[in-house]
């Protein structure tokens, strides 16, 4: 049960962190939605690494091999975090149906950014199980 407290402390963590980059490059330098996720995941991505390494799983695999499951883990989850993203983004520009709520959301943000906090819940949902399961096996 600590197991995953701990887990998913340091996933509050990373998602600050990735909403935070991403808030700042596309909500006030106004870059690329895409450009600032992704950089928004790498930052996000070293801390997780870090940290469930060190605190929570207590690695001791040999670190090549660990590094790499978790970049493939990483690549994929962020995959399916930018079919979300785009997915979410489409919706709310080109469905009628969804006007109403768009013209809610774009009082208080971006609807890009409201897009990436959805696409940011499914990352971690895909992310989890795979690091548990390959990435920081014991």
């Amino acid at each position: 049960m600590l197991h995953f407290f701990k887990y998913n402390l340091i996933g509050i963590m990373n998602t600050l962190i990735t909403l935070a980059v991403v808030w700042v490059m596309h909500q006030w330098l106004d870059w690329n939605l895409e450009l600032s996720n992704f950089l928004g995941f790498v930052a996000g991505g070293c801390n997780s690494y870090i940290m469930n390494r060190i605190w929570n799983f207590k690695s001791s695999n040999e670190k090549k091999s660990e590094i790499t499951r978790f970049l493939i883990v990483f690549l994929c989850a962020y995959g399916l975090n930018l079919l979300v993203l785009e997915g979410c983004v489409y919706a709310l520009e080109n469905s009628s149906a969804l006007a109403s709520f768009n013209r809610l959301v774009a009082q208080f943000m971006k609807p890009g950014y409201l897009a990436n906090i959805i696409a940011n819940v499914v990352y971690v949902l895909a992310s989890f199980t795979l690091y548990k399961k390959w990435v920081f096996k014991k």
